[in-house]
């Protein structure tokens, strides 16, 4: 009797401890399930820096950019957006819309430090002591929009967004954000690029008056003619390959600049110049002029076509009073000395 006693009370104390252990198992298992499912879940919701200013971009009066090398203020006036600190030359409208909608469109998608003492290591310094650029977008005299952007991260994800350091100027609060804004602080990359565009298949030819050396005429014959010719090539001399004169005559085609400042603070005064012409009759006579150690040039167009007078007008009414700098290569090529095309002479 006290045997089968004893024997059933191991097989309870069994029972309980066997319980215990399994009740604990369960209670591991829902806490590792648990911490699964928070180490899965997201730790921060991604929102947008500037909520609710998509519908008040159309009153947008003012984008100011602030980087290291100074700040832009780039308003409209009389119908279009001008930039202040370049005499009000006309803005890149593409590049105003890109700035509203990617800041329209910026979401942060995780906190960053909060320590001021290592913004900098983000490029969120202020600037223009430090690395960021700062814009912000005014609409009469409401900020809608007052950013710093530091540095990028990682490439751009499939959608092309690209995720940057960001924060607000009076918060020291860092976050990673992502969107398709690319912050623009120089000069350049707000001016309007569309001085003068003209197509390779419509250049004829042109006439070069370089600053030493003989003027000289390069043309072709057709459109479907790939190389120029050099049409007044010097008895026994040849050209250093048959392409040479293209680069010459075809650099009007996408003309490009750095800058912008009024023609009469330069000095074009006997400056060398060429004027390249079209199969349709229009003349664009492009004059380069050196001030300092940058190289200045001035564009004005003459139609020999009544076809073309329209162009050449709109071209002039751009272009009056405005000298553009541009790189050394490619002043060099427009008002090239007619020896660079030419084969050295022997001996």
């Amino acid at each position: 009797m006290a045997t089968s006693t004893m024997l059933q009370d191991r097989r309870q104390r069994n029972l309980v401890i066997l319980g215990g252990v399994t009740l604990l198992m369960v209670l591991l298992a829902v806490v590792a399930v648990y911490q699964r499912a928070a180490s899965l879940a997201p730790q921060f919701e991604p929102r947008a820096l500037f909520p609710g200013i998509a519908g008040q971009l159309s009153g947008l009066s003012e984008i100011e950019v602030t980087s290291k090398t100074g700040t832009l203020h780039i308003r409209p006036m009389d119908g279009r957006w001008v930039v202040v600190e370049r005499d009000n030359y006309p803005a890149d409208p593409q590049q105003i819309r890109v700035a509203g909608e990617g800041l329209r469109d910026l979401q942060i998608i995780e906190a960053k430090t909060s320590r001021a003492d290592w913004l900098n290591y983000l490029g969120l310094g202020a600037p223009p002591a430090g690395d960021a650029t700062q814009m912000k977008l005014t609409a009469g005299g409401t900020v809608l929009a007052d950013v710093l952007i530091g540095q990028t991260q990682g490439t751009p994800d499939a959608l092309g967004r690209t995720a940057m350091y960001v924060r607000k100027p009076d918060e020291n609060q860092s976050w990673l954000a992502r969107g398709y804004l690319v912050p623009k602080s120089g000069v350049a990359d707000w001016l309007d690029k569309t001085a003068v565009v003209i197509a390779r298949d419509r250049v004829k030819g042109a006439v070069v008056d370089p600053a030493e050396g003989p003027t000289y005429t390069l043309s072709r014959d057709s459109k479907e003619q790939q190389d120029f010719k050099m049409l007044d090539l010097p008895r026994g001399r040849e050209l250093s390959f048959e392409g040479s004169p293209d680069g010459v005559a075809g650099s009007i085609v996408g003309f490009v600049y750095q800058d912008v400042a009024k023609a009469d603070t330069i000095n074009f005064m006997n400056a060398p110049q060429t004027v390249f012409n079209t199969f349709d009759g229009l003349n664009i006579t492009v004059r380069v002029a050196t001030r300092g150690t940058e190289r200045w040039a001035t564009i004005s167009a003459q139609a020999t076509n009544p076809m073309v007078q329209g162009e050449a007008d709109m071209i002039n009414a751009r272009n009056n009073g405005w000298a553009y700098r541009i790189d050394d290569m490619k002043a060099n090529q427009i008002v090239a000395t007619r020896e660079t095309l030419l084969r050295p002479m022997d001996g």
